[in-house]
């Protein structure tokens, strides 16, 4: 990656300056190469990036830094109207990945409730579940489904469940694969998730899945919020509508699956 620095040295300050601007703009950034186009050695942007993070500016990572985002989702009933054509998309390339007498994880989102769309012509086959839209679509659509819709709290923002009573059923059972929908996933940092109560119930059904599958439009790639739950070494599928994900196989991640809408 080139970021096209001016030649010769930098004030402190004014090189901070730039780095943070090269952040905005590609929301990682490389010692090494920082230290190629500063002209500086890779000791002094890592003195850098350690003030910066201590400012609480950046996140740094093995080999570089990310901007210190912390994204917030909106809520749910604007995320569910929003980018449809491409939600589609994603679901009906993950649910391609399902098969007769599978077991399946699927947790609460936007995203993951429209996969329920596409399971009519779905065999038999077992799903855990805390999205109640999801339960009821498959319910619905395809009686010869098992649903298991785990009890507990309803969330107040998406219609779900969750707490300890959500995850002490879901500790009891094993599926062949978890599909979920984070916040974001960067290859860096991994998938996170924003709220806690979603992260570990999420974090819950990667664990206790064989394959581990994402879900994630191009919006949410790069995208790094708190709560982290998966690195992207341990996720077996990507499904994304991004085309340019080598990073994240460079990663780890085992197979991207990219979809269009």
């Amino acid at each position: 990656m080139d970021y096209n620095m001016e030649a010769g040295d930098l004030w402190v300050e004014e090189r901070q300056s730039k780095i943070l601007s090269l952040l905005k703009r590609d929301r990682r950034v490389e010692a090494d190469q920082l230290a190629h186009d500063f002209k500086v050695s890779r000791e002094t942007i890592r003195r850098d990036l350690k003030i910066m993070e201590e400012r609480g500016l950046i996140r740094r990572t093995h080999g570089g830094a990310l901007m210190n985002e912390q994204s917030k989702e909106s809520p749910f009933e604007q995320r569910r109207v929003s980018r449809i054509a491409e939600k589609r998309a994603l679901c009906q390339a993950a649910v391609s990945m399902m098969v007769p007498g599978g077991s399946y994880f699927i947790d609460a989102g936007s995203t993951t409730t429209i996969l329920g769309e596409f399971m009519a012509d779905l065999g038999e086959m077992s799903i855990v579940t805390n999205s109640i839209e999801l339960a009821m679509t498959v319910r619905k659509i395809n009686p010869a489904i098992d649903v298991v819709l785990l009890g507990g709290s309803i969330g107040t923002d998406v219609p779900a469940t969750y707490g300890e009573m959500t995850l002490r059923q879901l500790r009891n059972f094993h599926a062949d694969i978890a599909l979920v929908s984070p916040v974001g996933i960067d290859p860096g940092v991994g998938v996170s998730y924003y709220d806690l109560a979603e992260a570990e119930l999420a974090g819950q059904m990667l664990e206790n899945a064989r394959q581990k599958l994402v879900i994630a439009d191009a919006s949410k790639l790069g995208v790094v919020s708190r709560a982290i739950v998966s690195e992207c070494k341990e996720i077996d599928v990507l499904v994304t509508d991004e085309s340019e994900t080598s990073a994240y196989t460079e990663a780890g991640l085992r197979r991207v699956i990219h979809a269009a809408a």
